[in-house]
């Protein structure tokens, strides 16, 4: 019989957890819950990247839009989506229409991404990708 030690590496920000320190290291620094995090989506778009705390203060503050249910449970108010889209018109004016940083703005401020429905990181990644020059390597 045989037992093998596996090392497991985890994100500082997130719940993301790995078996390469390499790849690790170069998730948390562009982990979206990472305050000082590198952009690599304001490198490709090549714009600059903008300082997450006047993003996050754009964004509506959630705590005040938690109700109590029936089962005592907190559940959001739907008028965080009305807020939380609204303000999503001059996030994205702010970032130069860059999704990873909307994304981080969103989940620093806590705004729960799904109460965000104008927003859809898969459909805005693609569009980044399909103006990405050929040869460009994310990350290097």
């Amino acid at each position: 019989m045989r037992t093998k030690r596996v090392n497991r590496y985890y994100c500082d920000f997130c719940q993301k957890a790995g078996g390469a320190a390499g790849h690790m290291k170069r998730h948390e620094r562009g982990c979206t819950l990472n305050p000082n995090r590198t952009c690599g989506v304001c490198r490709l778009l090549e714009v600059p990247q903008r300082a997450l705390a006047p993003l996050i203060a754009m964004l509506p503050n959630p705590a005040e839009y938690v109700k109590i249910d029936e089962s005592d449970n907190k559940v959001f108010d739907g008028e965080l989506t009305v807020a939380a889209n609204k303000a999503l018109e001059a996030l994205r004016e702010a970032t130069d229409n860059c999704p990873a940083c909307i994304l981080a703005a969103i989940r620093q401020a806590g705004v729960p991404v799904p109460m965000v429905t104008d927003f859809h990181w898969t459909t805005e990644m693609k569009a980044v990708w399909t103006e990405t020059p050929v040869g460009w390597k994310f990350g290097g």
